[in-house]
């Protein structure tokens, strides 16, 4: 074989590149948890979170101010125009809330129109990316936010006080000015110092001895500091300190069964709440299911100016998570980037959805034989009722992956006037899927779809004579559908689709962009004939898919079954 030197030289530097690229990639990836790692050690806030708060969610570092700034335009775009305001406003009236309440939310929402920017949280002494804190105490929040400009911040809530004729009670506690608010058996308070704001629920009984908890000034017996352990927590779970947290089920557990101790104890005896009476079958019942699902953890573990991953999972013993990798089927195409205006898809294995749930029946009817809230013949009916549902008919399909490519819609009709679609169906026994189209059309029944991947067209017109061309073909355990004027050209790719490498059970991406354009010029019409209610909530929709568009260029979300649980997967590309 005869080598030439031109192209050995250029496939030896893209390969350097690559390898290059990828490794810059992973050294700034391994800079970035580091620097979680460092931040999480030193952020002097965990000294205030008990070791066995409930609920923490901590953003020790300051997120990257672009990312700040597009990811709260996309996501406060409706409370930036006025949107929020309008619509809570009718729905208190309608519901008829305290006039007072309206008021002071009224004037809360309005400050916050037309500041959804880095400009406007300066303007009011917050910066749009500061570190934050949010716990329980006990079951109470605890929120700390980072402010910059304690002044602009005292200006906003006595603007907020004027306009909704509010007038809190001013007091001051060490280095903390605060608002209080009686509330019954609760007291909310606000306070600030030069460097933060916080906000605390408090029960009205135990005031004087937690306020100093909430604010600061006493610190927990045994601290997330003390313990190291949500230091311990991020390292494993890879986040990158912008918002990363938890919720202990099993420690709210321990709280509705009464066997909470210290402060999650005296929160509870303050505010009068008391634990379920049950039985001890009931209470190991309770705290063993608990133990198979015992935390819910949330982060970040990708962002850039321009790109964020968020992972939340609910966490679960080895042998629950070991299931749920089963669970998932792999599909071809499902979970890939394809750029498509809009894809949806699933893949799950029946039978071993089938089992798991009805193991996990079996175990709830074993250990909670003599427990009086778990009703045994209903467990029972659920098992006989998945076998009926999940009957080997379907025992054979994984999973289906449906793309729109591109879609021209008429403005005047919002008719299809063009589009370019595809169906991918995974299955043991793809030709027998097809020949349940049979049932919608007999026309089907007649058709014999060869399987090496020759496509063949369906008769559509005859059920819908607008219907663009659809084709259908099939190889190895892929039945794929092809729509529009284009097709079948790409079908081939579509049967030759690669699997993910952790097939997802769901996966769901989108391009805001195409899907703005294609249906801007309808709805823009559809506005123009409409009055009233409906004009308004079809304009803030139209307002709402523009802004995603002008923000988002690509988004995505996957579920997925891990080694830590069942992973739910939200990653978006920004303009």
């Amino acid at each position: 074989m005869k080598l030439n030197k031109g192209k050995l030289s250029r496939s030896l530097v893209a390969g350097l590149m690559i390898v290059g690229l990828a490794a810059c990639s992973d050294s700034d990836n391994k800079q970035e948890q580091k620097a979680a790692l460092e931040a999480a050690q030193e952020f002097s806030l965990l000294e205030l979170v008990p070791a066995d708060s409930p609920y923490v969610m901590v953003s020790s570092r300051r997120m990257p101010e672009g990312l700040s700034e597009k990811m709260i335009k996309a996501a406060a775009a409706d409370l930036d125009n006025g949107n929020v305001r309008k619509m809570l406003a009718e729905a208190m009236k309608e519901d008829g809330a305290n006039e007072k309440a309206q008021k002071l939310l009224d004037a809360i929402l309005s400050e916050f129109e037309g500041k959804m920017n880095a400009e406007g949280f300066k303007s009011m002494g917050i910066p749009i990316n500061g570190r934050s804190l949010v716990y329980g105490l006990g079951i109470l929040p605890v929120a700390w936010a980072e402010i910059e400009d304690s002044a602009k911040v005292e200006a906003l809530f006595s603007r907020i006080e004027e306009k909704s004729g509010t007038k809190a009670e001013k007091l001051t506690s060490g280095d903390m000015s605060y608002r209080r608010f009686a509330l019954d058996d609760f007291v909310v308070v606000l306070g600030m110092n030069k460097k933060w704001l916080v906000l605390a629920m408090l029960p009205a009984k135990s005031e004087k001895e937690l306020l100093p908890l909430a604010f600061g000034q006493a610190h927990p017996e045994k601290s997330l500091k003390d313990t190291g352990s949500y230091r311990t927590f991020v390292e494993k779970r890879h986040f990158l300190g912008y918002g990363d947290g938890y919720i202990d089920l099993v420690r709210l557990a321990e709280m509705s069964l009464g066997e909470s101790e210290g402060i999650n104890a005296q929160v509870l005896q303050a505010i009068g709440t008391s634990p379920k009476d049950m039985s001890p079958a009931c209470r190991s019942f309770v705290k063993t299911t608990v133990q198979s699902v015992p935390l819910i953890s949330f982060g970040f573990t990708e962002a850039t100016n321009n790109k964020y991953t968020i992972k939340g999972t609910v966490e679960t013993s080895p042998g629950v998570a070991a299931w749920l990798k089963k669970m998932a089927a792999p599909v071809p195409g499902i979970g890939m980037d394809s750029n498509a205006m809009f894809s949806f898809g699933m893949g799950l294995d029946l039978p071993q959805v089938r089992d798991g749930v009805k193991a996990m029946m079996r175990s709830f009817i074993e250990n909670g034989k003599d427990c009086e809230i778990v009703d045994k013949d209903a467990l029972t009916q659920t098992m006989q009722g998945m076998d009926m549902m999940l009957n080997p008919m379907f025992a054979g399909i994984k999973g289906f992956d449906i793309a729109v490519n591109n879609l021209e819609i008429d403005p005047q009709s919002m008719s299809p006037k063009a589009v370019d679609a595809q169906l991918l169906v995974a299955s043991v026994d793809p030709k027998g899927m097809f020949g349940m189209l049979g049932m919608l059309n007999p026309q089907f029944a007649q058709i014999d779809v060869p399987v090496d991947g020759s496509p063949v067209k369906l008769p559509v017109e005859t059920m819908a004579p607008m219907a663009p061309p659809t084709f259908a073909a099939i190889k190895g355990e892929v039945l794929a559908l092809k729509v529009g004027d284009k097709a079948p050209a790409g079908i081939d790719k579509l049967l030759a689709a690669p699997v993910a490498e952790i097939p997802p059970m769901m996966a769901l991406s989108y391009n805001p962009d195409k899907l703005f354009k294609a249906v801007a010029p309808g709805l823009k019409n559809m506005m123009q004939s409409m009055q009233g209610d409906d004009a308004e909530e079809l304009k803030s929709a139209y307002q709402s898919l523009e802004t995603a568009a002008a923000v988002y260029k690509y988004g995505e979300f996957r579920i997925l079954g891990t080694d830590a649980g069942m992973t739910f997967e939200s990653t978006a590309e920004l303009k």
